[in-house]
């Protein structure tokens, strides 16, 4: 991966004709494309192997609990994963941005600020949701009684928002590898234990949390041998104040992105059943594996160098030209990923979840559509400008609840999946409209043309039938190597051009 990513950087600084006074800003491209690749290849080495636990996981789930009790986990996971956002307070990106421009002496006093606050408040909004699982009220919310698993969930968002501030200091430090491998190392542990606990104790529902919060004591002890030496047990008060001023807006778009998430399962509780729940679920799971492969740990390595790329030369360029390129890598990998989707159903599971499959090339595109929210930001978080993010994320659940208000009672799980789409397309249109008014960038409207394309075609080919049969493998094969080859073209395409395409708007 590295050499090839070498010979990429080689061939940017060596175009001909290359004009000299942008010989600074085609390097630091070429440097830029080079970190992302590098880092977001170390990344993806553990979350290559956290996606393999999930899938694996998966027929555990649909084969050892009844459709009910896999939408009632739905529901449950939902919940907590919200309140693990509450509890990070937006403090994980601050801390990206802090470290940045601190020395190591006021690096290891923001990483005990981050520790303490985010340890508070996960303690404070764990017990809240355990006592609110615990009273027979929730049964009628959830129309699923989760009395049984209540006090397994204090535990693990306490343990897991502590994990979140550990792997937020790997990713500051721009430790990759230790990042993959601690995260792998939870994951697979908590496989493992689960099925000791699903299948060979026959634990059900109660099982599955219980393995979880196992395995994130596993992962704590993991995280803590690789950040013993940086950890400090100091705070400071004023540094806490600082980073919830930039953090809380973030914290607050990363819980109304759960809410996006949870909104399809919730208005399918309500207007169906948790059987359709368990459904989409599984629709989830499946297109979560482009997540784990894809916007994961491009994220991860996102994080890192954000605020690192605005120091160089053409930095306005760069983020343009990585824009232009992630939108036609993601929504290509999104069609890659939902040809091979009936194969990988079949694999995982029963055939009583066979109806979710119209749904998961829809949710492959939020997928696409999530990664874009990156570049699509950077004007946002450059120009100290997140107050905008809690009313642009507002903007998306408002679409999303009125989507699903109109689409759901119709379509059932398939309209769950367009509104959780519709949402996520305004939230990044609106982030890069409003970002332009504080990082102004050239974004090219040629990559969105050639990304939308093959996404109508393929589409339209499941609608009529012509894909999507779950015994095929050889036409998913060739029409990805097609998509692929495409989108590789035009990137490499454009690289080879870029230097004609600068000096053309030089002389403008």
């Amino acid at each position: 991966m590295l050499s090839s990513i070498d010979w990429i950087r080689n061939r940017i600084e060596a175009l001909p004709n290359a004009p000299t006074w942008r010989r600074e800003e085609r390097s630091s491209l070429a440097a830029v494309l080079l970190s992302l690749l590098g880092d977001s290849s170390q990344y993806l080495v553990g979350v290559a192997v956290m996606g393999l636990a999930n899938v694996f996981l998966l027929p555990l789930y649909t084969r050892f609990l009844s459709p009910s009790d896999f939408g009632l986990y739905a529901l449950v996971e939902l919940l907590a994963l919200s309140l693990l956002s509450i509890s990070g307070l937006g403090f994980p990106v601050s801390y990206l941005k802090g470290f940045a421009a601190s020395g190591p002496g006021e690096a290891r006093k923001l990483l005990g600020t981050m520790l303490w606050a985010n340890g508070l408040a996960a303690a404070i909004t764990g017990t809240g949701l355990s006592i609110f699982l615990s009273i027979p009220w929730s049964a009628s919310l959830l129309r699923g009684d989760a009395r049984r698993i209540a006090w397994w969930l204090l535990p693990l968002v306490l343990l897991e928002s502590l994990q979140g501030s550990l792997l937020t200091h790997l990713r500051a430090k721009r430790r990759a590898g230790s990042f993959s491998w601690a995260s792998a190392i939870r994951l697979l542990g908590i496989a493992g234990l689960s099925i000791w606990l699903v299948v060979g104790r026959g634990e059900g529902l109660v099982g599955v949390f219980k393995g979880r919060v196992l395995g994130d004591v596993l992962a704590c002890l993991v995280l803590w041998a690789m950040t013993v030496s940086d950890l400090s047990l100091s705070a400071s008060l004023s540094s806490a104040v600082s980073m919830a001023k930039y953090g809380l807006p973030v914290m607050g778009s990363a819980l109304i992105m759960m809410i996006l998430d949870g909104a399809g399962r919730f208005f399918l509780g309500h207007y169906g059943s948790l059987e359709q729940v368990g459904l989409y679920f599984v629709a989830v799971k499946i297109s979560g594996i482009m997540r784990l492969l894809v916007v994961v740990p491009f994220g991860a390595a996102w994080g890192g160098l954000l605020f690192q790329i605005a120091n160089r030369p053409g930095a306005p360029l760069i983020y343009s030209k990585l824009m232009s390129y992630l939108v036609v890598a993601s929504v290509s990998m999104a069609l890659v990923f939902s040809l091979f989707s009936p194969l990988v159903l079949r694999i995982l599971a029963t055939p009583e979840y066979a109806q979710s499959l119209s749904s998961v090339p829809w949710l492959l595109l939020v997928q696409a559509a999530a990664v874009l929210q990156y570049p699509s930001s950077v004007g946002l978080y450059l120009g100290s400008a997140t107050r905008w993010l809690p009313p642009i994320f507002s903007c998306g659940i408002g679409v999303s609840f009125l989507l699903n208000r109109l689409l759901i009672p119709r379509f059932g799980v398939l309209g769950a999946a367009w509104a959780w789409l519709g949402a996520w397309v305004v939230i990044t249109f609106l982030m890069a409209l409003v970002g332009q008014r504080h990082y102004p960038l050239r974004y090219e409207t040629k990559p969105f043309l050639v990304a939308f394309a093959p996404s109508v075609l393929l589409l339209a080919a499941y609608r009529l039938g012509l894909v999507g049969r779950m015994d095929e493998i050889l036409a998913p094969a060739l029409l990805s190597t097609v998509i692929l080859a495409g989108a590789g073209g035009y990137i490499w395409n454009d690289l080879r051009t870029l230097d004609v395409g600068m000096a053309s708007r030089a002389k403008v």
